[in-house]
């Protein structure tokens, strides 16, 4: 376990209701799939056994014939190919997002992984920094536990140039971004780019309640953490008010664009209990 998906929040992973509907449109892959094996359910294909499998599913018949152990998939039980994009920018490391993403990136990656879908992680700022692909079984979810949390967070993010040389791995599946989306993110080309690859999207847009709802006492200089740049303003009544109506703008502009494409999206504020951010998933569609 690690300091952040720790025992206590892998227990909470385990003892809330994870049927999450990853289903992908047009198809009958996803999470919500039959455990029944019997002649109500219609046989599809074997698959070479992975560590993590269970081990009910060999097909001991197969390990006679060929010496390797092969597993049965039956029709509801084809496998989701789940690809979490996770933002590990400079940005990301103030008031808690990193800590947040790690958790959300983990929730997805564990309750994939249970349900016998393959998983990929991929953690990017300009461009892809670390990656796990294809895991499979829960006995993966030590390693993306290890990638996450030992990854320094650090310079600016570029989401196209990060997903574009990925889709050459991307199959029909799903694709989850986590990031606060604090940089020239090209969201619409990003999300044209995933939906061309058949890629079902959620995008989990992670802010913090000092982002969300700032409290300026006196004249302050802001610094992005990313660029360095550097703008003094005079703060007050008038300035929080310009500011949250601009970022009300950016987050409805952000939301009108994830309505034109189908995709999923949910504004995440680090502040509130990551209960919360789970039961929401619980609910999509």
């Amino acid at each position: 376990m690690g300091k952040i998906i720790d025992r206590q929040f892998v227990e909470l992973l385990k003892t809330l209701t994870m049927h999450i509907n990853l289903s992908l449109k047009g198809g009958n892959l996803g999470s919500k799939k039959s455990r029944a094996i019997g002649s109500s359910v219609e046989f599809s294909d074997y698959r070479e056994y992975m560590p993590g499998d269970d081990f009910r599913r060999i097909d001991w018949n197969a390990y006679a014939r060929f010496e390797k152990v092969f597993i049965k998939l039956f029709m509801q039980e084809q496998e989701s190919l789940v690809t979490v994009f996770m933002d590990t920018s400079e940005s990301m490391k103030e008031f808690n997002k990193r800590e947040t993403a790690i958790k959300i990136t983990g929730t997805f990656a564990y309750t994939a992984l249970a349900d016998y879908d393959t998983v990929s992680t991929v953690l990017f700022n300009q461009s892809i920094t670390h990656f796990l692909h294809g895991l499979r079984g829960s006995k993966s979810f030590n390693r993306v536990i290890s990638s996450l949390e030992d990854f320094e967070f650090m310079g600016q993010s570029n989401l196209y140039d990060s997903i574009y040389p990925w889709q050459t791995k991307l199959k029909k599946g799903i694709s989850i971004i986590v990031s606060d989306l604090m940089f020239d993110h090209q969201i619409e080309k990003v999300i044209r780019l995933l939906a061309y690859n058949k890629q079902r999207i959620i995008l989990c847009h992670v802010l913090s309640e000092e982002e969300l709802n700032p409290v300026f006492d006196e004249n302050i200089q802001l610094i992005d953490s990313e660029s360095g740049d550097k703008m003094n303003i005079d703060t007050g009544i008038t300035a929080i008010n310009l500011y949250k109506n601009k970022l009300h703008e950016y987050i409805n502009e952000i939301k009108a664009i994830c309505s034109k494409y189908g995709v999923d999206y949910m504004l995440i504020n680090t502040n509130d209990p990551i209960e919360g951010f789970i039961k929401h998933i619980q609910s999509i569609k």
